[in-house]
């Protein structure tokens, strides 16, 4: 089977619970209103990829529960490839509560799940082999051993000459440092943010940020900088590219669907400039709206949004 993406790991699903504010240590509750199931981890990356037309599938595990059953269906009928999605008996799927305040900025509670016990055993190299991408998430470089079957997926894309695309994570405080410094070495470009390329590079400037980022071997770094946009820098330069000004219902899977987007115009051999238009497109359509998983974007949606500013990006 031919697919553009391929990703390991991080199956999830969210439990979306919009509150007034967080809560503050020692409080006797906070309220919330409604609470919703929805697919998250790599899923609000895989569907967005799907609704702007990308093959795409994942290799990972699931529990034999309720939640592995709705994650798989889910994706599924989103055409996510599931081929490869191994349920696992007596374990439970990874689960997340998402905590959302007025302000549309979000709070995590995890659980890993079968997820974290993917082995190396499982990846097949011919299904790595078979795509355009992989796309790595930080999220599953922080626990072993589904650490190890990454790292076996990015020896055998490497080998295939298959660029990698690494977008850290902000859990990669926990990514031991020789596992970042390989993935970082061995992508052709690292999508990231503010918090976590001053993790990385111990810079506090965005600009000296990035070209200390260059250093470690990727082709392009794109820091996703929210409502200021992104900022792209390669060997050649740096190129700032504006957001587009919205109002914020919830930030959850911005960040995935901006990568998503990015990956897209680089299959469609799109300018990186052009990429980065489409992807802050997606990203701020995606925070108008409460959620991920399904919640994300439509292709509908996105044209709209696009018409509506004046671009005319075509190929979509």
């Amino acid at each position: 089977m031919a697919l553009d993406i391929v990703t390991i790991g991080d199956s999830v699903v969210d439990i979306v619970i919009p509150v007034t504010r967080f809560p503050k240590g020692n409080e006797n509750s906070v309220t919330g209103e409604k609470m919703e199931k929805q697919l998250g981890g790599a899923s609000n990356f895989l569907v967005q990829a799907s609704r702007l037309g990308l093959a795409v599938g994942i290799i990972d595990y699931i529990g034999d529960d309720e939640h592995g059953r709705f994650y798989k269906e889910k994706m599924k009928s989103e055409g996510v490839d599931v081929s490869r999605l191994h349920e696992q008996r007596g374990l439970q799927t990874a689960r997340c509560i998402v905590l959302v305040n007025t302000d549309g900025n979000h709070a995590y509670i995890g659980f890993t799940g079968a997820t974290r016990h993917l082995t190396p055993d499982i990846i097949d190299p011919e299904y790595i082999r078979c795509s355009k991408v992989l796309y790595v998430s930080g999220y599953t470089l922080a626990d072993s051993p589904i650490r190890k079957a990454v790292l076996r997926a990015v020896n055998i894309a490497k080998e295939a000459e298959i660029p990698i695309y690494f977008d850290p994570s902000p859990i990669l405080s926990r990514i031991p440092q020789e596992t970042l410094r390989k993935i970082i070495s061995e992508s052709k470009i690292i999508l990231l943010n503010e918090r976590e390329i001053r993790l990385i590079a111990g810079k506090s400037n965005n600009r000296d940020a990035t070209e200390k980022l260059l250093e470690l071997g990727p082709e392009t770094v794109v820091l996703k900088l929210g409502s200021n946009g992104c900022l792209i820098c390669n060997h050649s330069g740096f190129e700032e590219v504006p957001a587009f000004p919205v109002k914020v219902v919830d930030t959850t899977g911005a960040g995935d669907t901006f990568n998503a987007s990015f990956i897209f115009g680089q299959l469609k051999e799109w300018p990186l400039r052009r990429s980065a238009v489409l992807a802050n497109a997606v990203g701020a359509v995606k925070v108008t709206k409460m959620g991920a998983g399904t919640n994300v974007p439509t292709k509908e949606e996105i044209t709209n949004f696009l018409s509506d500013n004046n671009i005319k990006l075509h190929e979509l």
